[in-house]
């Protein structure tokens, strides 16, 4: 049987876009598999690198809050390399829910994964009563899990309704915005080489680029040449070389259509960024798994 982990608990967003994936593409549905939760992503990703589980699942990216840059970065330092294989975007809704008995009315704290409560701002604003505190968790289905167990009153968690059902809480509002997407990656220890190329591959690069006139301009050309889409591009400071002493060293991610095990056009352009860069780390390449029904 196939083991495919992720951070948090049964119950938690990552969970259920793995058991959609599974049960509903083609790729994966001839297959067994089960899932494990784990309580750190770096716990996470030890047990891919030493291959106690075939595959991870992590969340990169939200169509409203953005990239996820800790779990970024935290993916591109580990060694030994961890590669990404394949890519998934689910719609998830958010579901207010607490112990059988409570109103919203009653509710004075409401807790969530960080993400999730800066996702879900407005909704909570306009929806629990004035002065409500929002209080950190870990993850999601951790935060089903202590309001589960808690004899606190008013205590209320933010979570999918998988969570709610495991742990036997009422659900009491919904915030189902059709454009609140997130974007998973699938990791493992070992690469793709050649992406299936009727899933619409592409491979993503973290770059150190030189710090020179034009450099930017450059390493996109490589690309834009060659008639590459450039999907997406995003840089942040790297938290292991800046100091007050030092100037400030950028890491830029790339995301591109297409793999350079596949055609000949992208492989060449990887190898003239080698020209523009102090490091260049190629991530993966990658299919794209379409999305299955909408919870």
């Amino acid at each position: 049987m196939n083991t495919i982990g992720f951070q948090g608990a049964n119950g938690a967003y990552a969970e259920d876009a793995i058991l959609e994936l599974t049960s509903t593409h083609p790729s994966f549905t001839s297959h067994t598999f089960k899932t494990e939760g784990f309580d750190t992503m770096t716990e996470l990703f030890h047990h891919v690198q030493r291959g106690t589980v075939r595959h991870g699942l992590i969340p990169i990216e939200n169509s409203l809050s953005g990239t996820l840059h800790s779990v970024l970065e935290l993916f591109t330092q580990q060694e030994p390399r961890l590669w990404v294989v394949g890519e998934y975007q689910i719609s998830e809704s958010h579901y207010i829910m607490a112990r059988p008995g409570t109103a919203l009315e009653d509710i004075t704290e409401v807790l969530s994964h960080p993400a999730i409560l800066e996702q879900c701002q407005d909704f909570l604003d306009n929806t629990l009563p004035e002065g409500y505190r929002a209080v950190l968790s870990s993850n999601t289905a951790t935060a089903a899990e202590q309001v589960a167990t808690s004899d606190e009153r008013g205590l209320a968690a933010l979570a999918g309704k998988r969570a709610a059902e495991l742990h036997n809480l009422t659900i009491l509002g919904s915030d189902s915005t059709p454009t609140n997407v997130t974007r998973y990656w699938l990791i493992s220890r070992y690469p793709v080489l050649q992406p299936d190329r009727n899933q619409s591959p592409k491979s993503s690069f973290a770059l150190v680029m030189k710090n020179q006139v034009g450099a930017l301009h450059r390493v996109c050309s490589c690309f834009a040449l060659r008639d590459i889409n450039i999907t997406k591009l995003e840089s942040r400071p790297s938290s292991r070389t800046i100091t007050l002493a030092s100037p400030w060293e950028y890491v830029t991610y790339i995301d591109i259509e297409g793999a350079p095990g596949n055609e000949d056009n992208v492989k060449r352009a990887v190898e003239n960024l080698q020209e523009f860069t102090q490091k260049c780390i190629h991530l993966g390449s990658y299919p794209r798994y379409l999305p299955g029904a909408r919870r």
